[in-house]
């Protein structure tokens, strides 16, 4: 990997964030930046390109883990809740990052002006994938912040830059994931349209069953696939979606825990407390009074500079 390119990303990166979150006027690309290490925070990874310039994190879907720094970039092809905390940072090296967001509809724009060439890897089963950061891939991000200097440029060229981006993924590792993800009829995305419903109604008891054939696909296919995506079953991947919007409503909305159980799905404080204390390793009372002994604020902080 090119340092010189590498140390001119940096440089431009911390020239541009000046606060922890920084959403550009390129709309794909937002850059973050954090003085400090963070607690494991959950949230949505939602379909982008996620490279970290300086500092390092650790994303850990379920029980799989993903650490990387500036030497590889992270893909997340379809919406996936995870836990992910910066792992190296302080104020003399602050963790800067770059995200950069995209839609099937832009990858299948991709493929089909380049043809089959742009997807050369076999499939990958998981929704995520980490790669090392290539200098063709950082020389386009370079060109991509270079654009903000400019409203022509951020008119005309960034959009052409935001294609080859795709084109390099398409030709790397993540490749036939992303071409998956863009193919309609691929098992990949019949598992994203069963995720688009879950999110859509994850504080209602609805019928799971209609997820295989909102899939497309047998129940027993259907779960595997979803599985090996997600590294969650169905019920673990709704699970995890409330207890992300159950512990964002203690920390910002004037409610009970009781009643804030009743809004994301739950008809019984007790078993709302058993599944937040199995996501977060304490009850919501007990994470309320550790969050407060760190500082809500700061808490806050952490949570905006882990990508949600």
């Amino acid at each position: 990997m090119a340092s010189h390119i590498l140390r001119k990303i940096q440089s431009r990166v911390a020239g541009l964030c000046q606060d922890k979150v920084v959403r550009t006027d390129i709309d794909c690309l937002t850059l973050y930046k954090s003085e400090r290490k963070t607690d494991p925070v959950l949230f949505v990874y939602e379909p982008r390109i996620y490279i970290v310039v300086q500092g390092s994190k650790q994303v850990s879907l379920y029980d799989r883990i993903y650490d990387y720094n500036e030497r590889q970039y992270l893909v997340s092809t379809v919406d996936l809740p995870v836990s992910g905390m910066i792992t190296e940072a302080s104020p003399d090296k602050p963790y800067l990052a770059a995200c950069i967001s995209f839609s099937p509809l832009e990858i299948l724009e991709v493929i089909e002006t380049c043809g089959a060439e742009a997807m050369p890897h076999p499939a990958s089963r998981s929704g995520m994938g980490l790669s090392a950061l290539t200098d063709d891939l950082l020389d386009t991000v370079m060109r991509l912040l270079n654009c903000l200097s400019s409203k022509q440029d951020i008119h005309f060229l960034a959009p052409l830059i935001k294609k080859e981006i795709i084109y390099r993924m398409l030709a790397g590792e993540q490749g036939k994931t992303l071409y998956d993800i863009a193919n309609d009829r691929s098992d990949l995305s019949g598992v994203n349209r069963a995720i688009a419903f879950l999110r859509q109604g994850f504080t209602e008891n609805g019928d799971m069953t209609i997820l295989p054939s909102l899939a497309g696909m047998s129940r027993s296919r259907f779960y595997k696939k979803f599985q090996q995506a997600t590294n969650l079953t169905p019920l673990q991947y709704r699970l995890r979606l409330r207890m992300q919007e159950a512990r964002r409503m203690l920390l910002h909305d004037a409610m009970s825990v009781a009643e804030i159980g009743f809004r994301v799905g739950y008809e019984s404080p007790s078993q709302f407390n058993r599944e937040y204390r199995k996501v977060f390793g304490l009850p919501p009372h007990a994470d309320m009074k550790r969050i407060r002994t760190i500082g809500i604020d700061r808490y806050k902080d952490e949570n905006e500079a882990i990508w949600r």
